[in-house]
């Protein structure tokens, strides 16, 4: 996870399980992963972000680029959860898992995560920060699915985990109603 991003996280508790797991993330088709993000904008309709990303190595940003540049494919799905006055609440299914590939998509659309202060609205951020005392990037790692799995790790095979939204980001959404 992004450092300021709240939510799941998996490890191997040994090797062969970590091994397990790296292909797992590697292969994409017999994992599911979803984020929830509070945005700026009112987004209304489901969207998929189709949009390759390139990393720059001195900066350490990612930008859309283009394939003949190095970027790397990339899809998000989004679906709008819950529409607030100037925010909304989505669901990001993310195919391929690129470095900073949520941050990165939905601020290239239109549709900044609140609080990210690298790919954010700054001034918003601002506006943001000083009504709700909220220092990080909405973004939240919300469940975690795994489908037909195989081997070592065929104990997780249909099961899905979920976290719940911290205290304090589920306070700011009670705020928002």
């Amino acid at each position: 996870l992004d450092r300021n991003t709240s939510g799941l996280v998996v490890f191997g508790k040994n090797l062969p399980a970590l091994q397990a797991l790296e292909n797992l993330f590697k292969d994409k088709t017999e994992i599911d992963k979803v984020y929830e993000a509070l945005v700026f904008g009112n987004l209304t309709k489901k969207m998929e972000i189709d949009l390759p990303l390139i990393k720059d190595a001195n900066s350490g940003l990612v930008r859309v680029g283009k394939a003949k540049e190095g970027a790397k494919s990339a899809l998000s799905i989004v679906t709008p959860n819950k529409l607030y006055s100037d925010v909304t609440l989505v669901n990001v299914s993310l195919i391929t898992g690129r470095t900073h590939q949520i941050r990165v998509h939905l601020a290239s659309v239109g549709y900044p995560v609140v609080g990210d202060g690298k790919y954010g609205n700054f001034e918003m951020n601002r506006i943001f920060k000083d009504t709700y005392k909220f220092e990080n990037q909405f973004l939240h790692a919300k469940s975690i699915e795994f489908k037909n799995i195989q081997g070592v790790l065929s104990y997780l095979s249909n099961k899905k985990f979920l976290a719940p939204l911290p205290k304090e980001e589920q306070e700011i959404l009670n705020e928002l109603r």
